[in-house]
């Protein structure tokens, strides 16, 4: 059985399903965390009890499914199938956001081989928003289809560029990321700085945002939202302008993105 033999349309019913469960868990747990429920991995990285209930909750429903796929959880790593596809899942992108009761937050559930994303999706539980992604096939917001996203000017844009933690930047510079930043605050729309990479991307997917960059990111972080911005004519890379897996993501329609990359990428040698 190769990924050609995958019955896409049905697996993403059932990723759909899974981050139902999974928002389910974290809506059960919104502003109502108790102490020694919530813990830091690193500087500003935090876990709380919700990520971790989650996450169990989207694996019950996908491994119930009987498939052999591997699994990547932000919580509880990898495990083998004997399939090569796996799933790629954070249950609770945005966990400060969610700790702080400020309602922006996502699950984040992709089916990934060694070629890419296959399937992903984006689920928002506070708004009840599904965004949903099959490579080649499109891209819907709660089971409608979303339209190829339209050129704007950067004038026009309204970018979300995250304010890195100490050690998050990775290809850049704290002197190049600040240049960037005050030619965007100088030169679009608006910036925002959401907390939720793959809500995020999801909106640049819908249209809601026009651009987005971030450095220091994790494959399980960009997965999913990487589809639904690629599916809706978005270019999604990394510093290098290759697709992105991990660390830097420049997002956006390709004038957008290219405006991002020229802003935010590494100083070019005259």
């Amino acid at each position: 059985m190769t990924t050609m033999d995958l019955n896409t349309a049905s697996l993403l019913t059932l990723a759909e399903a899974a981050a139902r469960a999974g928002g389910e868990a974290l809506m059960s747990r919104f502003h109502a965390l108790k102490e020694g429920e919530v813990s830091k991995k690193g500087q500003a990285d935090y876990v709380s009890e919700a990520d971790t209930a989650a996450e169990a909750a989207i694996a019950e429903v996908l491994r119930a499914d009987g498939a052999s796929f591997g699994f990547l959880g932000e919580e509880t790593g990898f495990s083998a199938g004997t399939r090569p596809e796996m799933w790629v899942v954070d249950p609770l992108d945005g966990t400060s956001n969610f700790v702080w009761g400020i309602p922006y937050f996502a699950v984040s559930i992709a089916l990934c081989d060694g070629e890419g994303e296959i399937l992903g999706v984006v689920y928002d539980p506070v708004r009840g928003e599904m965004f949903s992604a099959i490579c080649g096939q499109g891209v819907w917001l709660n089971g409608t289809p979303l339209p190829q996203l339209a050129a704007k000017p950067a004038s026009e844009a309204m970018v979300s560029v995250s304010m890195p933690v100490p050690g998050q930047l990775k290809v850049i510079g704290k002197d190049r990321f600040f240049s960037g930043l005050q030619a965007a605050m100088d030169q679009t729309a608006g910036i925002r700085r959401l907390g939720s990479a793959a809500l995020d991307l999801a909106y640049v997917g819908c249209g809601r945002l026009d651009g987005y960059f971030e450095d220091g990111l994790s494959y399980y972080d960009l997965a999913a939202g990487k589809l639904v911005a690629l599916e809706a004519g978005a270019l999604v890379t990394d510093v290098n302008g290759t697709p992105a897996r991990e660390g830097s993501v420049y997002a956006g329609p390709p004038a957008m993105h290219q405006w991002l990359m020229e802003r935010f990428g590494p100083v070019k040698p005259d």
